[in-house]
């Protein structure tokens, strides 16, 4: 059923950082909140105001500058390590039915949770409402990963993290018998705490792990652009090689994005790999950043010159670029946010961003 890859063919990328009089013309328009440590930005659907996650557990939303807490997770959540904590939310596309949301944190023991809430009175989550989905084990404290989104098939897709210590030393990124270092896809509406999409590549969980939707990444942060249904994904670096990478949709089957046979664009630890090999669509180094915050495919209609290209930055560095994905070339918007957090989408398709100090933006022509 799978291909297995004995050589891996990097695709050259040349790398040009640009800017120009219509990069200059991009400005932020910025307010300060209370928000403190964020991990995540997201929206509800039909609702035009960011809702943040804190890595100590609180979710809140940020109303005209306000800040108003949704839900308390304090007493579930560890933050053990500077990795750790709430690290990610997803809102059900079906939220305004079920009422569902889901949230990825790492608990006392350091293991990742994802757990359900259902939504009570004006947003808040709904005391008693705690569904445990999925339940992981970390053997370390750093790579935990954190990212949820639902795709454009409906189901649920979970960022997670190799694990942790250097260099990925079990090398379970590319073991499909374990979750870690993986991309993962769960129907949380066919059945509680889920289903398995029968077209999964280990559905049947003879050949890997049931959930397994793709593999081979680090720490990874995505997206779905919200036209085509495609994913976007950024991976920091061992080394000085960040990754962009975009799978196509419909996909293909087990989508490997090499790590740790291969670090970005350079060979890492050398190794056959199962699966189909994605190549990333460019990548960057030291002089440019040094970890990669995921962003999204621009579909508002505020900024006419970003529109279809990627939006995505680096936490080191602040720096914001855009990118379209047939010319792999990377340009330097001229924005600057220092310590970049998060990048969240509203559903008109504009643009937010958060820093560590709680700073938050979108961008202006």
């Amino acid at each position: 059923m799978f291909r297995r890859v004995l050589t891996f063919t990097i695709v050259a990328v040349a790398f040009v950082a640009t800017t120009g009089s219509s990069a200059q013309a991009l400005s932020l328009n910025t307010i300060s909140t209370k928000v403190s440590s964020p991990t995540a930005l997201t929206f509800r659907p039909d609702n035009q105001w960011p809702v943040v996650t804190q890595r100590n557990g609180l979710v809140v939303a940020i109303v005209r500058g306000k800040v108003n807490v949704l839900a308390n997770l304090t007493d579930r959540v560890g933050q053990q390590g500077g990795e750790r904590g709430l690290l990610g939310i997803a809102y059900s596309p079906l939220y305004k039915d079920n009422g569902f949301v889901f949230v990825n944190y790492t608990d006392a023991a350091g293991d990742t949770q994802i757990v359900r809430f259902r939504k009570g009175k004006y947003g808040h989550f709904l005391k008693g409402s705690a569904t445990p989905i999925l339940s992981i084990r970390q053997p370390y404290a750093n790579h935990n990963g954190g990212q949820l989104a639902f795709g454009p098939d409906g189901f649920l897709y979970i960022g997670m993290g190799d694990g942790g210590a250097g260099g990925d030393p079990g090398n379970r990124a590319q073991n499909p018998n374990t979750l870690l270092g993986k991309i993962l896809r769960i129907d949380v509406n066919a059945a509680v705490p889920y289903a398995i999409p029968p077209t999964n590549p280990f559905a049947d969980g003879a050949l890997g792990q049931a959930p397994v939707w793709a593999m081979g990444v680090r720490n990874p942060g995505f997206s779905f652009d919200s036209r085509t249904g495609s994913m976007w994904i950024v991976d920091p670096s061992q080394g000085a090689d960040e990754e962009v990478d975009w799978i196509a949709n419909p996909a293909p089957p087990l989508p490997n994005l090499g790590w740790r046979a291969f670090d970005g664009t350079k060979p890492y630890s050398p190794q056959p790999l199962t699966g189909t090999a994605v190549t990333p669509v460019t990548s960057y180094g030291t002089a440019y950043g040094c970890n990669p915050v995921a962003g999204a495919i621009y579909r508002g209609k505020t900024i006419r010159k970003l529109r279809s290209n990627y939006v995505f930055g680096d936490s080191c560095s602040g720096r914001i670029w855009s990118l379209l994905r047939k010319d792999a070339t990377l340009v330097d918007t001229g924005l600057l946010v220092p310590k970049l957090a998060a990048i969240g989408q509203d559903p008109t398709g504009e643009l937010w961003l958060i820093n560590q100090q709680g700073q938050l933006s979108t961008i202006t022509p």
